[in-house]
């Protein structure tokens, strides 16, 4: 648009503040000439008036206004969702159409943003964005084309324009789907993590049994029911400290939109109530003090100690009173309580008569069962009365020979336990070895067993410290009372406590400490699964997967990587939880489980198109809302002074934002005519006052 029209302005060639004195001056130089009559008053009064004005430097300066077009923003949903049945069809033909309807008219200007999205929707992200780049005042009102899956809306928008949602898909849309309205983050070992589930089924009367399997970390696979749109507490069972998985399962009908999220990953950890474990030291010595210590520090662990101060066979005066501060409870510890513990420890202990050999035999059926045992061996071991003679014996990693090494020596880990977790972490680098203070006396033994695994060494690279697998339990030995040296920082000392927790931990299965673990991971293209197996004995051999959709085996070979550790890569799409079993070349398996987290986003975990996740801000900018399967609204362009909707259109603010173009200056008081004038001035008042 051009308005034509000029407008005056002053450009002062000194600073005002400066032309303000000048002006005083000027007007007292004039008073004072009046007072005193002076001749020329005048004529000096014009010339003064003139300097002013030439210094003020008025212009007149010609503008012309141009209206600028007005901005409507599109956001395009572009995420997971909407490639669903044809909403990318009913998308793209909004598109067209709105650009259609301002393609001949330069007042409105269209910007087109995509929002893609694998697992969430976040389009007013983009708004706020989008916003912050353009002048406000030349919004003319924000069009979003979406499934109504949107995931950061707002609780309140102010546009100042009219908001409009076009919502693709349709009204007969059916999607089930497994919901968890609480989830249980922690479970106590040995009992159930119970979680809130829900079967959202809205074509389904309420109460309606939908079958549901729900698969768990051992294999098996269970048949529950769930009423339809009802919340149901589901238990899971919880069998070990960490991370705890199962996997629900619902049918998937033919007419559903999405069947990724008839899927549910239950996930919880698992904590022990408190780790219990029973200390029976032979005799007091320095090195009881280094156990009780560590594990009395230990909050999450109840102990129990005892501790011979003096054998039965002994015989002087010493009142009955005082020959024990409690009796020692063996019936109620070896019969009653025993499978209560988690972990016993001989310490330097031998058999006095105190604890009959038949109850050692329970300890050996513990250890099977599902319990720990550590034996801290010193010289009574291989004694006439020692635990080497006993049922314990055999159940122990190492054999002792019977001779017991008294010689300095300094505790060194192996190749096998700088790959263990319960050494690794104190191995230090090959080369340069920690310096560790010296021990004095070990018991010479041999392994026993292939699968024993022997992490520290001694004189003459013998075993210091075995441990092994028993069935369902774990056993550990350490040939030597002397690690109390290291507590007692003896020629530098050494980490005994960082050893005996992590040692102590291994023997309770904590997880983080289990060896040959098997790491999963899906491939970045997301087609594979990535195995990574820290293999100490037995080099692996081959991984296998049950696709738990089609039941199909899937085998792939291990290669051994720089690191000592092996990979295998298995081509598996399916995501969900997936078992995965390991052999080594000993026929020996193991197995682990792969969980997609991912398998139920934000994105996936309801499809169905809806407006009502929008309405409320769509209300509160006064827009339009409405499905596109009923037909696009009539888009028009209207002044500010209306309402911005009807039932059947769509407006868009006509904002009234301008572009100035400057023209041409004109001077009004050029420099050279304002000195040709006072010069005039000046030499007519001369000529006048000199008559």
């Amino acid at each position: 648009m051009n308005q034509g029209w000029q407008n005056l302005q002053i450009s002062p060639l000194l600073d005002i503040t400066i032309l303000q004195g000048l002006a005083v001056l000027c007007l007292v130089a004039v008073i004072v000439f009046t007072i005193f009559r002076l001749r020329g008053t005048v004529w000096r009064g014009v010339v003064m008036v003139l300097v002013l004005l030439a210094l003020l430097a008025p212009q007149f300066t010609d503008r012309e206004s141009e209206k600028l077009s007005d901005i409507i923003l599109v956001l395009v949903d572009r995420s997971a969702s909407q490639n669903i049945a044809n909403r990318a069809a009913q998308t793209d033909a909004a598109i067209a159409e709105l650009q259609d309807r301002f393609a001949e008219d330069p007042s409105v200007e269209l910007r087109f943003e995509d929002v893609p999205g694998d697992s969430d929707t976040r389009m007013f992200a983009v708004l706020d964005r989008l916003l912050g780049g353009l002048p406000r005042e030349r919004l003319g009102g924000v069009m979003m084309i979406t499934d109504g899956q949107v995931h950061d809306v707002p609780s309140s928008l102010d546009l100042n324009a009219p908001l409009h949602v076009l919502i693709s898909g349709g009204r007969d849309e059916r999607d089930r789907r497994l919901v968890i309205r609480q989830s249980a983050d922690y479970g106590i070992v040995g009992k159930d993590a119970e979680f809130m589930i829900e079967a959202v089924d809205p074509q389904l009367p309420p109460g309606t049994a939908i079958p549901v399997r729900m698969l768990l970390e051992d294999g098996t696979e269970r048949e529950i029911a769930l009423p339809a749109n009802e919340q149901r507490r589901v238990s899971i069972p919880v069998p070990h400290a960490g991370s705890v998985l199962a996997e629900l399962r619902m049918d998937t009908l033919e007419e559903e939109t999405d069947k990724s999220n008839n899927r549910l990953i239950l996930e919880t950890t698992g904590v022990r109530d408190r780790l219990r474990v029973l200390l029976l030291s032979g005799e007091p010595h320095p090195g009881e003090r280094a156990w009780r210590n560590l594990l009395r520090a230990d909050p999450g662990v109840d102990l129990v100690h005892f501790t011979i101060l003096r054998p039965p066979e002994k015989g002087d005066d010493t009142p009955i009173n005082e020959l024990a501060l409690i009796p020692f409870p063996i019936r109620d510890l070896f019969e009653v309580r025993l499978r209560q513990f988690d972990l016993i420890i001989f310490d330097r202990y031998q058999m006095r008569g105190v604890l009959p050999p038949h109850y050692l035999e329970k300890v050996v059926d513990f250890v099977k069962w599902g319990g720990a045992a550590l034996v801290v061996a010193g010289p009574e071991y291989v004694g006439p009365d020692g635990l080497a003679s006993t049922a314990l014996n055999d159940l122990m990693p190492a054999t002792p020979t019977g001779r017991v090494i008294e010689q300095a020596f300094v505790p060194r880990v192996n190749q096998a336990g700088r790959l263990h977790p319960v050494t690794t972490a104190i191995a230090g680098s090959p080369n340069t070895p920690p310096k560790w203070g010296q021990w004095y006396r070990q018991i010479e033994t041999r392994i026993s067993d292939p699968d024993a695994m022997t992490l520290l060494t001694g004189v003459d690279e013998l075993p210091l410290l075995t441990m092994q697998r028993v069935e369902e339990g774990r056993v550990a030995m350490l040939s030597s009372d002397q690690m109390w040296l290291w507590q007692r920082g003896h020629d530098g000392g050494g980490p005994v406590a960082e050893l005996l927790r992590r040692l102590s931990h291994w023997l309770m299965k904590e997880p983080a400490l289990d060896e040959n673990t098997v790491l999963t991971e899906r491939s970045p293209d997301g087609e594979s699964l990535i195995l990574n197996w820290r293999k100490i004995g037995a080099a692996p051999e081959a991984a296998s997967v049950i696709n738990p959709e089609t039941g199909e085996q899937i085998n792939a070979a291990f290669e051994q990587l720089p690191d000592q550790s092996w990979q295998a890569t298995v081509p598996i799409e399916t995501r969900g939880l997936i078992r995965v079993r390991v052999r080594d070349q000993d026929d020996r398996s193991q197995t682990a489980l792969h969980v997609d987290r991912d398998v139920l986003t934000a994105e996936t975990r309801n499809t169905n198109s809806t407006p009502d996740l929008l309405a409320g801000l769509v209300a509160e900018n006064d827009g339009y809302i409405g499905r596109i399967e009923d037909g696009l609204p009539d888009f028009r362009h209207v002044p500010d002074d209306r309402i911005w909707h009807g039932s059947n259109w769509a407006g868009f603010l006509q904002t009234d934002s301008f572009k100035t173009v400057i023209g041409g200056i004109t001077n009004l008081l050029p420099i050279p005519f304002v000195a040709l004038l006072i010069g005039a001035i000046c030499l007519l008042g001369w000529r006048v006052e000199s008559k």
